[in-house]
Order: structure tokens, then C-alpha cells, then sequence
């Protein structure tokens, strides 16, 4: 029976991705890839102009559900106050982190720390840039909204918070930590953001305004 397209289209993604798991994009050879899938090397280049675009292709979900958090940090149901106190807010967003670690570990693990020699070796900074710009225009729509919030902070301290939060990420998915274990670390270190961005905003709770 001949084997589709697309089912040959996903052998080679899947054998590519654990390629990459293990050794990364630099170390990952095109040739080792078509013996492990049986697909002549000349082949693959039929479904996949370089590693490059297998390498993206592997990382599309991932990337996808980073570009959806960026976007969606400040439409409408971020620009509250009750960001600050809600403590439904809080749990949904941790369990959408949680959720995130839990499904795409590999995948953070291949872009975070394995992506050397590709296209998206510069993801982390190039993120960290993205949403720095889009944390002071966060402050700048919330001043719109909130006169009385203090938004005079400096900008580094904005790309630094960004940093840590990468940085954190990191930490969760270099560690094999269980749902639990996710749950109560993002549960306190989002207690204690929170309650700083609440200091250092000048955040009153919407009953205590006058």
C-alpha cells in the first residue's frame, strides 16, 4: 500500500523532533533523519526545503501559543483593575501556564535551550524585546483608563521583569515538575508579582476609590 504524502510529511516531523529533543538543531543531521524515517535524503527535500523549515514546522504549536499570550496582553479583559485582585484571574492564569509546561516541555526545551545554528536562535531576546515594547504600552493604556495609577517606571525595569519572567519559564521546563508542584510555584510567584505591580502602580481596589 503507498504511503500519502502527509503521512510521509509526519514521520519525518516526528523522527526530526526527536532528533532535535536529543541533540538539538545544530547536532541534528539531515541524513541521520531520512535513515530513521526511511525517506531517501534527496526525498525529503520534496516535503521540506531545509532543516530550517522542518525545525519551525516542529515548533509551530509552541510558537503559536506564545504569539496568542503576546497578542492578547492588552485587549480588553487586561485592561482592569481587577487584574490586580481577581483571584479567578489569578487561577486561570496559572492553570493556562501550567497547561502550556505540561504540553509543549519538549518543544520550550528545543526553542529555549536547542535552537543554536537556527532561524530562532534569537527567539528568547527577540521575545523578551516584543513584550517589553508591549509591557509600557500596557502601562500607557491603563494610565488612559486609571489617572491615579503611577506608570513612572523606567523601561529597563520592564525589559528586567520580562527577562526574570523568561528566565523562570526556563527554570519550569528544565525541571520535570508535576502539576502540583507547577500549580503551587506559579501560584506564589504570582501572588508575589501581582502584589508588587500592586506597589509600585499605586493599585487600589476599585472599593477603595474614591
Amino acid at each position: 500500500m503507498q504511503i500519502q504524502k502527509e503521512d510521509i510529511r509526519r514521520i519525518i516531523l516526528k523522527i526530526a523532533r526527536e532528533e532535535f529533543i536529543e541533540k538539538g538543531f545544530k547536532d541534528t543531521s539531515m541524513r541521520t533523519i531520512a535513515q530513521k524515517t526511511g525517506v531517501g535524503l534527496s526525498n525529503i527535500y520534496n516535503y521540506f526545503r531545509n532543516k530550517d523549515e522542518i525545525f519551525r514546522e516542529v515548533l509551530a504549536p509552541v510558537l503559536a501559543v506564545l504569539k496568542e499570550i503576546t497578542d492578547s496582553h492588552n485587549t480588553e479583559k487586561n485592561l482592569t483593575i481587577d487584574v490586580f485582585y481577581s483571584q479567578e484571574y489569578l487561577k486561570r492564569n496559572i492553570e493556562m501556564f501550567v497547561d502550556i509546561i505540561l504540553k509543549y516541555r519538549d518543544e520550550l526545551r528545543i526553542l529555549f535551550f536547542k535552537s543554536y545554528g537556527s532561524a530562532l536562535e534569537d527567539f528568547t531576546e527577540e521575545y523578551i524585546d516584543e513584550n517589553t515594547r508591549i509591557g509600557l504600552e500596557y502601562l500607557r493604556l491603563m494610565k488612559d483608563r486609571y489617572p491615579e495609577l503611577n506608570i513612572n517606571i523606567s523601561d529597563f525595569f520592564i525589559h528586567a521583569m520580562t527577562s526574570w519572567w523568561l528566565n523562570t519559564i526556563g527554570e519550569l521546563i528544565m525541571h520535570d515538575l508535576s502539576r502540583n508542584e507547577l500549580e503551587r510555584f506559579l501560584t506564589d510567584y504570582m501572588e508575589y508579582s501581582t502584589g508588587g505591580w500592586r506597589s509600585i502602580m499605586k493599585v487600589k481596589k476599585p472599593s477603595d476609590s474614591s
